[in-house]
């Protein structure tokens, strides 16, 4: 059975610093009837809009970057992630600054910002693409997927770092609004210390903190704890899920993932 597509109940408004640019945001996300997700660039003249497709993406170093010509949004996966999470079709995405505030480095806030704001059924259905047979996508990088039939969405992610915090880990979720509240909402993204000047020089990371970065370097981690023993592959989930959002379909299939990178999300995600 095909669902009812949905759309947000109400306005909420966000605001922080974007992770690479270091430049403040506000973000402001509302309904929508029709279109999928929409990005709105409201602090530029005309109001741009990018749809949140795949026809625009424009970079995937470090983070999702949609665009159309000179004008970009830079960071969606995190956003993208919630809202599909939340089985939320189409909305209109408000936008003062370049990039998606990173907020707390999670997809927290913004599940969080999709249940006080609540979703409404629309009169049409819901665009599914399912898997129909063994899928598999590598990339140079070394990601790997391999996807196979299921009723719904399961992701299951191998992350293997030779930090000592991180080393090999392993995860498999079922993507429900309520599983992926639990086990990936709270996970937050993560960095190494030593990467940190090369990248600000190449106008990366220019926003990280030990308030919205998990923050590694020779000892283990910079900040107070973790959320969860294995929140570094926690998050890979997480931003697989939000560029798998791209697709602008619910999907259903088991993915199974090596390594899964921003780059090799949007293969897998073209390839389906």
């Amino acid at each position: 059975m095909i669902p009812k597509a949905r759309t947000l109940a109400g306005k909420h408004t966000l605001e922080g610093v974007g992770v690479h640019s270091g430049e403040h945001a506000t973000l402001t996300m509302g309904p929508a009837e029709a279109g999928g997700v929409r990005f709105r660039r409201v602090d530029l003249s005309g109001s741009p809009e990018i749809p949140a497709d795949l026809d625009h993406v424009v970079g995937s170093e470090m983070g999702t970057n949609l665009g159309v010509g000179d004008v970009k949004v830079g960071t969606v996966e995190h956003v993208m992630a919630a809202l599909y999470a939340a089985g939320v079709d189409h909305a209109l995405i408000d936008l003062r600054g370049p990039e998606v505030p990173i907020l707390d480095g999670s997809f927290q806030r913004y599940l969080d910002a999709v249940s006080d704001t609540g979703t409404l059924e629309l009169e049409t259905t819901a665009e599914v693409i399912s898997a129909k047979g063994r899928v598999t996508v590598t990339t140079s990088g070394g990601s790997s997927y391999e996807v196979t039939p299921a009723e719904s969405l399961r992701v299951t992610a191998t992350i293997d770092f030779e930090h000592q915090a991180i080393g090999r880990q392993h995860g498999s979720f079922d993507v429900t609004e309520e599983a992926f509240r639990r086990e990936i909402a709270p996970a937050r993204t993560f960095g190494f210390r030593q990467d940190g000047e090369m990248l600000r020089a190449r106008g990366l990371a220019r926003g990280t903190s030990l308030d919205n970065t998990i923050v590694l370097d020779d000892d283990g981690i910079m900040n107070d704890s973790l959320r969860f023993e294995d929140e570094f592959v926690r998050h890979k989930i997480g931003d697989l899920i939000g560029d798998l959002a791209l697709i602008g379909r619910r999907v259903r299939g088991h993915i199974v993932s090596e390594c899964p990178s921003h780059e090799g999300n949007i293969k897998l995600a073209r390839t389906l």
